[in-house]
């Protein structure tokens, strides 16, 4: 009896191994990616005055990416997902030493920036999945938002961190010392992910990719919930990550005559309202997560589109850190209430599906935003538009059943 009474006993997060381990990974990933990020937004902004190859660089790692997704989520349902994590980690490691060597030979150019944007995007389609689907694999059900949460907070520390250290060192010790550092932070990352130890898989794998494909298509047909977010997040992503992506370091630069550092405050408030969001989750449940999920998203909506009326880059930073608060409270109720819900042999696929599907039209978001900068639009009038739209989508799925009943029984 003792011996079943202690098989039942749950491990505390922080005293979990294997969670720890991944926590710290993610504090060396996530922070050390958004200063490769703001460096190599920097130095495009510096090295081409024409801001298309500014949105190309975005729109370059957005393809590969959208296309593997799929694919990542596949092999992480097939084999270790620690060593899936290292991997995507070391190689692109591995990339930042190529852009380094091109920095000390001179020979960086726009393209060099754009081919090694894509090559980031496809290590990203291999480790995406992985972070969301092997989290459950080391917590407990009733851990998973609070799980979630921290693995956020470490998410969120990065574009508080990496901004604000990546625009420091490019002002003192430029882009050679700003490549080092994100170069340093993804092999620790790297190194300490391989410590995880996973159990073996309960049965051998038998089918073949394109069945297990096939089978996770299947699969999500059979749920109402995740044809409903990825069905949303697949408009809402559109009007929201092409021009805000490429718009703000553009309104910093070019309207507000900002610096590497005035940029680097702008990205830090959106980390520190993503944190205080993370926070505010991994310490509070939610009782009707449905609800706060989409009035979460009209309240960004309208956020969004006073940036686009903003004049000043403070009123900007708030408005910034308002709107990463409320994308919490967005994406960790569904991504806990999915990992609640699907299997676990299905975790990689679902998850991979749902950022493939979502995220869908990204790419063309990216690019439609730099030809209508390029046609001479101003960005603040496409974010005003594009709030505007976000607002409606906002407004017409209260009416969205699956959606307003998100995470209750």
């Amino acid at each position: 009896m003792d011996a079943v009474v202690q098989e039942k006993q749950v491990i505390p997060i922080l005293k979990n191994r294997n969670f720890l381990l991944l926590f710290i990974g993610s504090l060396f990933s996530a922070p050390g990616y958004y200063v490769y990020l703001i460096g190599a937004e920097w130095l495009m902004l510096s090295l081409n005055d024409n801001r298309f190859y500014f949105g190309m660089l975005f729109f370059a790692a957005s393809i590969p990416r959208l296309l593997l997704l799929t694919m990542g989520g596949i092999v992480a349902d097939r084999y270790n997902k620690r060593t899936v994590l290292f991997i995507s980690d070391l190689s692109r490691a591995l990339l930042i030493v190529i852009l380094l060597v091109l920095l000390y030979l001179d020979a960086v150019s726009a393209w060099h920036l754009i081919g090694l944007a894509a090559l980031f995007g496809i290590a990203d389609a291999f480790s995406y999945p992985v972070i969301n689907s092997l989290t459950p694999m080391v917590l407990e059900e009733n851990q998973l938002q609070r799980g979630n949460s921290f693995i956020q907070m470490t998410m969120q520390i990065s574009p508080i961190f990496g901004p604000a250290l990546g625009g420091t060192l490019i002002a003192v010790l430029g882009f050679k010392g700003v490549f080092t550092v994100a170069c340093v932070m993804l092999l620790a990352a790297s190194v300490t992910v391989i410590f995880i130890r996973l159990k073996p898989e309960e049965t051998p794998i038998v089918s073949s990719p394109w069945e297990d494909l096939k089978e996770g298509y299947r699969y999500a047909r059979r749920n109402r919930l995740i044809l409903s977010i990825v069905s949303m997040g697949f408009f809402i992503n559109f009007f929201f990550t092409g021009p805000y992506t490429i718009g703000i370091p553009i309104i910093v630069k070019d309207i507000f005559q900002g610096s590497s550092i005035s940029l680097a405050i702008v990205q830090t408030a959106m980390g520190v309202g993503a944190l205080i969001g993370a926070i505010f989750l991994a310490s509070k449940k939610l009782k009707k997560p449905g609800i706060t999920m989409l009035t979460s998203l009209a309240l960004l909506g309208c956020i969004y589109t006073s940036i686009g009326m903003s004049s000043y880059l403070y009123l900007t930073t708030v408005l910034v850190a308002m709107m990463a608060f409320l994308l919490q409270l967005i994406n960790i109720p569904i991504t806990t209430v999915l990992q609640e819900t699907t299997e676990k042999r299905m975790l990689g696929r679902m998850m991979s599906l749902l950022m493939t599907v979502s995220t869908g039209l990204i790419p063309v978001s990216y690019i439609a935003t730099s030809l209508l900068i390029a046609m001479g639009l101003s960005i603040l009038t496409i974010i005003m538009v594009s709030g505007l739209v976000i607002l409606f989508i906002a407004l017409y799925n209260l009416k969205n059943k699956p959606l307003r009943t998100l995470g209750t029984s």
